[in-house]
């Protein structure tokens, strides 16, 4: 049984087997995204600085407090508290603005840049967030981009 049917089948959606088979399902779709050549995008070296640019700008202007970030060549890890406008707000306002200004850079009008959806999660102790600063300084190295996380260009620590 895949995966998918399995969280399907169990009803207590807060239960321990239930939030293991979710974790298996972000790890095949993080090794899927980090394996993607068919929308690299964000490997545009304009595209990657308009990006972190706009996520430092939302940081000093308050929109979010960030604590770790990586850019990757097909996605985005982004690991902070969300400010007053809540989360659905930020991340609609950042995508859109983020996208127009990337479709003015490809000149590609009128292609998506963002998928619609996005994938959050709720950390609820220290020690889960040391972990998930961890797996995002991690994820350039593990997905055989650098060496060293600090070797990649676009990520929290090269600001």
């Amino acid at each position: 049984m895949k995966l998918a049917e399995q969280a399907r089948a169990i009803e207590d959606k807060d239960s321990p087997p239930w939030l293991s088979i979710q974790r298996a399902i972000f790890r095949e779709m993080e090794e899927w995204l980090d394996r993607a050549e068919w929308n690299p995008k964000l490997r545009h070296p304009q595209v990657a600085a308009m990006v972190v640019d706009a996520i430092e700008h939302r940081r000093q202007r308050a929109d979010w407090h960030v604590y770790e970030y990586v850019l990757m060549p097909t996605h985005l890890h982004l690991f902070g508290e969300i400010g007053a406008l809540g989360l659905k707000e930020t991340l609609e306002d950042f995508k859109r603005w983020t996208g127009h200004r990337a479709a003015t850079i490809l000149a590609e009008d009128g292609e998506r840049f963002w998928q619609r959806e996005w994938f959050d999660h709720w950390s609820r102790s220290e020690e889960e967030d040391e972990k998930i600063a961890k797996y995002i300084r991690d994820n350039p190295v593990k997905a055989g981009l650098v060496q060293k996380h600090t070797d990649w260009q676009y990520g929290s620590w090269s600001k």
